[in-house]
C-alpha cells in the first residue's frame, strides 16, 4: 500500500491549498477579511473543534487506503451541511453535548482503528458528528461577516487540521513503539471529551 507522503497526489493538492490559502487571505482582506479570518481560527481556538479535526485524520490514517481523503472528506460536507443550517438559524438539539461526544467517539476511534477496521459505523459518526460542528461554525458566525467567506476560512481550516492529523497518524504507524503512543492521545482526547461533556452537561442542570 503506497504510503500518504509517497503519494504524489496528496503532495499536489498540499502545495495547492498551501499556495493558494495566503492569496486567499490577501486578495479578500479589505473586503471580508474579518469574516475569512474569524471562520479561520475558530476551529483553532476551540478545543473541542481542535481535538475532533485532528482526530479525524488521524483515524483516517490509521485506517489507510482511500479512507485517508474520503473520511475527511465526509466531514467537510457534513460540515458544509450544518454550517448552513447553523447560519440560517435552523435549530439543532443538543449541539454542543455532540460536539463533547463527538470528541469522546473519535478519541477511542484513535485507541481501536488499524487497516483491518470497518470503516462504515466510523464513516457513519463522522459524518453525524460533522454535521453538529458545522452547525456550531454557523451559528457563531460574527453579525457583521460574509457568510461565503466565513464558511471558506472555517473549512480552510479544517481542512488543514485534518491533514495535521493525517501526519500525525502517518507518521505514527510507521513506527512500532508510537502507535503506544497513539493509543495514549486517543485516550487523552476521550478522557478531553469527558470533561466537555461534564461541563456541558452541568449547565443543563
Amino acid at each position: 500500500m503506497k504510503s500518504l507522503i509517497n503519494n504524489s497526489m496528496f503532495r499536489r493538492v498540499l502545495v495547492m491549498v498551501l499556495a493558494l490559502s495566503p492569496s486567499i487571505v490577501f486578495a479578500h482582506e479589505e473586503a471580508d477579511g474579518s469574516g475569512f479570518l474569524s471562520g479561520l481560527t475558530h476551529p483553532i481556538f476551540g478545543v473541542d473543534h481542535l481535538l475532533a479535526m485532528i482526530s479525524v485524520g488521524i483515524v483516517s490514517a490509521q485506517l489507510g487506503g482511500k479512507n485517508i481523503w474520503r473520511i475527511p472528506c465526509a466531514f467537510i460536507a457534513a460540515m458544509v451541511l450544518g454550517g448552513v443550517l447553523g447560519i440560517i438559524q435552523v435549530p439543532l438539539l443538543f449541539g454542543e453535548l455532540g460536539i463533547a461526544i463527538s470528541v469522546i467517539f473519535l478519541g477511542i476511534s484513535i485507541i481501536n482503528s488499524n487497516r483491518d477496521t470497518g470503516v462504515l459505523i466510523i464513516s457513519g459518526f463522522v459524518v453525524f458528528f460533522g454535521i453538529f460542528h458545522g452547525h456550531a461554525h454557523g451559528l457563531e458566525m460574527p453579525g457583521s461577516a460574509s457568510p461565503a467567506f466565513y464558511t471558506l476560512g472555517f473549512l480552510t481550516s479544517t481542512g488543514l487540521l485534518h491533514v495535521t492529523g493525517v501526519i500525525i497518524g502517518e507518521m505514527a504507524i510507521r513506527r512500532t513503539h508510537w502507535v503506544a503512543v497513539l493509543r495514549y492521545v486517543g485516550a487523552g482526547m476521550a478522557g478531553a471529551g469527558t470533561l466537555i461533556l461534564l461541563q456541558g452537561t452541568a449547565l443543563f442542570a
